[in-house]
């Protein structure tokens, strides 16, 4: 038994993979027929979810508690960037709307390192400055998305929609930065203790900005993506996505306290998500009772990591 355990708590993709099993089956169940579409179909609209569940892992990993409440705010601005600044040049919008979500992300960090304001009260407030900017830049900033990159982002290489195969690519480079870089043992470090990292030598500071950072990026390219596949950009645009992010981030194996995360594992939890809000979309839920399930499962989720982040101190 405790053999099993122990495989399940070095493979945190394992619950993911379970669920979406469980989901995938229930909905061919609701369906009344089988239907691989649904995969491929869930592996595109996961994409945005997943890079907030990526970025929040991150910020969590750094631990003392961390987490971002204005993940949202950040694509949402990012979004009406993109619109923007593409019409200028393509490649030139998707930058400028990953550096506004860079810069959101490190003034969080500044506030949250030097301030010692602690990350949930910093997002939160961040994240109200960042609606008001959106309020202020949705009247003068274009909404609707450039043609090009569209068709870019509803394109296909063998099958495989663009978005889809953009998130691997992010997915193995932010692998590669975590269990394979400096900074990545630094960042695991630091989550695990802080002290203990800063008397080993680690910038603490500095390794928690950069995860901040690193957070505002990918919540930047999540706000580019969106707007293009979604038909523009709105002042609400980041609501759908932050619930199922969150859920994704814990369910894949992040641990509340920090310390511990696995880019497999949430990468299949967005997944996972996703394939829970077509079940319920098949089952003819309302949108109401969709967000109260959702709610549940996210609470029962945060129950089970503070337990475990409680029994890690």
């Amino acid at each position: 038994m405790s053999k099993v355990k122990d495989i399940v708590q070095k493979n945190a993709f394992i619950w993911p993979v379970a669920g979406s099993l469980i989901l995938y089956a229930a909905t061919i169940v609701v369906m009344g027929r089988f239907n691989v579409a649904i995969l491929s179909s869930c592996a595109k609209l996961c994409v945005f979810a997943m890079l907030l569940a990526l970025g929040q892992m991150i910020v969590v990993t750094s631990g003392n508690g961390a987490i971002d409440l204005s993940q949202k705010y950040i694509l949402t601005l990012a979004a009406y960037a993109s619109c923007t600044f593409m019409e200028t040049n393509v490649i030139f919008g998707l930058l400028i709307a990953i550096a506004i979500g860079a810069l959101c992300g490190l003034l969080s960090s500044i506030i949250n390192v030097y301030l010692q304001v602690p990350a949930m009260i910093t997002t939160l407030a961040t994240g109200y400055l960042f609606y008001s900017i959106i309020l202020v830049v949705s009247s003068k900033w274009s909404s609707t998305p450039v043609r090009s990159f569209v068709n870019f982002v509803n394109g296909n290489i063998l099958g495989i929609n663009m978005m889809t195969l953009l998130c691997i690519v992010v997915a193995i480079f932010l692998w590669f930065l975590l269990y394979r870089t400096k900074y990545g043992h630094h960042l695991h470090a630091v989550g695990q203790k802080r002290e203990a990292a800063r008397l080993a030598g680690i910038n603490v500071q500095k390794t928690v900005i950069i995860a901040f950072v690193i957070n505002g990026a990918l919540c930047g390219l999540a706000g580019a993506l969106c707007a293009a596949y979604s038909g523009g950009a709105n002042q609400d645009l980041g609501t759908t996505y932050f619930l199922p992010s969150v859920a994704a981030a814990f369910v894949g194996g992040t641990n509340a306290a920090g310390g511990k995360s696995s880019v497999v594992g949430v990468s299949i939890g967005a997944f996972m998500m996703t394939l829970m809000s077509t079940f319920l979309n098949a089952a003819n839920f309302g949108v109401g009772v969709q967000k109260l399930i959702q709610g549940i499962f996210l609470v029962f989720l945060l129950v089970i990591a503070i337990s475990d982040a409680t029994k890690k101190k």
